[in-house]
Parts: C-alpha cells; structure tokens; sequence
C-alpha cells in the first residue's frame, strides 16, 4: 500500500465548487509554470488544486511548496508509488473528504507536463451544464503532428484524453459509492473513465440516446512534441510506443474480464489483471507495430505461467 502525505499549501475561500487533479512526476522544471496556467483557464471561478506528485525524486514538491502566490487553495498529495492510476484512486477516494467531495460540483484532471489554454476550466464546466446528460467532458489537443486525427478520434470513440478533462459531481459521487478504483499499474487512466462513463458506471445492457461524454474544442491543452534533433527523444519515443502497446492489450484484457465478472469483480492492480483476464491473441497484424505487440503479449502470457506455479497463487 502507497503512502501519502498531504499538505496545505495555501488557503482561499473555502467550499469552492471546482477541485482538479494535477498529476506530477518529476516535473519540477514544468509545474508552476503550469499551475499559472491552471489559475487563467478557471477565470474568475474559485477552485482547489491538488498537485498529486507521485514517486517522484526530483524538486516538484519543493517547486508546489514555492507556488502559494501563484494559486489560491493549493494543496500538495506526495504519493510514494509513481503511478497514475494509484494517484488517481487517491485523489477522488482519499485526498477529498466526504463532506468535502459532496460540495464540487465540477472535478476536473490534468497533467502537470501540459499548459491549459485561457478558460480551459471555465469552458469544460459551460459543457457540463449546456447538456445535463453528460457526465463527462473532455478538453482537446491544440499541439502535436497528429492532432486533427486525435481530436476525430476521440470525438469518435468517446474516448478522454487524460491531458486534460472533467467529470460531474454526481458521477464522482457514485464512483466513490461504488468504490470504483483503478487497477494499480494500469497504462491510460483516460480509457477506464471514458469506459466507465460510456457504460453508466458498468452496467450491464444499459441503453441511452442522451450523450454521456461531449467534447469542448475550445478546451484545449498543449505540449511539447517529440524532436527528431534531440537524441534523448529518440528513446522518450521508444518507451511511448512500448507503454502503447501494453495499454491496448491491457484495455482489451480489461474490457473482457469486466463484462464477464462485472464491475465488482475489477482487479486490484495489473499484475491480477494480467494472472485472471482472457489472454489476448499473439497472432493479430497491427501494422509495424506488430513485433512490439508480440513481445508484449509474451510477457505477459510468461508471467501468468509464472504465477499459476507459484506455491502462493
């Protein structure tokens, strides 16, 4: 079990209806920066800041601790695991009290890497209200080469980016009822809640004309793209396309073990995911891209055998 200490690092006026979640990891030299921006998209709106820095070995903490000029009703979670799906069952289940989280009306979640356009915050609240139905509302890409293709993708699949985007109260409200956490090590937390919104919080059979999850695309967040001039690039690509990889069979594991067992029966991290799940095909063509699937799909078909032979399992 992670460890996690919570600090106050400023104070404003208290029951603010916005709370949103910046998850950082080593990310000393980008997080004030990034707060600054935080403070613009939410306008004139009061709202708390969690900055959750998980497993980080770096200053991002002391660089939060030194932001409480910056932003009014700061909060530092240092987590000791360097996990985002871990940091993100910590916030909605944890950091917030209940008396507390009945209060927000708008959550919202980001990454301390990105810098949210002016209103960002304010617009992605205006959606929520402009269609009742909507649980859920995602802000859009405004950087990176395959940026219009990403944004149909999204709008497409129903499918959250998890740079930048909101959920309605109500909806936290019942996953915390529900005690709905993440598997610990899951790869895109943006996938599970953009599954969770599209099947009502997993359940079975449900049918709806109303939109769940819309899109904002004047909600836009930005990032630095990848350089073919910068050699230490090369191997950020490299890791991207190898956590890409475990993510899709990961979701695809997922999907299947939930609509076999129910929301219930969600894994309390990966490594339960990977010993219980259907295993995914090692034979399916995805392109240039398929060696890397294989591999992967090996791992992880060699760590079940491994665990099925443990004296503990």
């Amino acid at each position: 079990m992670s460890r996690t200490r919570v600090s106050r690092i400023s104070s404003g006026a208290t029951g603010a209806p916005w709370a949103i979640a910046v998850f950082a990891h080593n990310e000393a030299g980008r997080i004030q920066a990034a707060l600054r921006r935080i403070a613009a998209a939410a306008g004139d709106e009061s709202v708390e800041v969690f900055v959750l820095a998980n497993g980080c070995a770096d200053s991002t903490a002391e660089a939060v601790r030194a932001s409480a000029a910056i932003v009014a009703n700061l909060w530092l979670v240092e987590i000791d695991v360097a996990d985002k799906a871990n940091a993100w069952n910590a916030f909605v289940h944890e950091v917030v009290s209940a008396e507390r989280a009945r209060e927000i009306e708008t959550w919202f979640f980001t990454d301390g890497d990105v810098t949210l356009e002016s209103d960002a915050l304010t617009l992605l609240a205006s959606a929520l209200t402009e269609v009742p139905s909507a649980q859920a509302v995602g802000g859009m890409p405004a950087t990176g080469r395959d940026r219009d293709a990403w944004r149909r993708r999204m709008v497409a699949n129903g499918m959250l980016a998890g740079n930048l985007y909101a959920l309605r109260g109500g909806f936290v409200q019942t996953l915390r009822e529900r005690r709905v956490r993440m598997p610990v090590g899951l790869i895109g937390e943006d996938f599970l809640v953009s599954w969770l919104v599209a099947t009502e919080v997993g359940r079975r059979g449900r049918r709806t004309n109303s939109p769940q999850c819309v899109f904002q695309p004047h909600a836009q967040f930005s990032f630095r793209s990848l350089s073919p001039w910068r050699l230490r690039d090369y191997r950020t690509y490299l890791r991207r396309k190898w956590r890409y990889t475990c993510r899709s069979l990961q979701h695809q594991m997922l999907v299947l073990f939930l609509a076999e067992n129910g929301l219930a029966a969600m894994p309390e991290d990966v490594e339960e995911l990977y010993a219980k799940a259907p295993m995914p095909s090692r034979l399916r063509w995805v392109g240039k891209d398929t060696p890397l699937r294989l591999l992967a799909v090996l791992r992880i078909r060699s760590f079940r055998r491994r665990a099925s032979s443990s004296p503990t399992s």
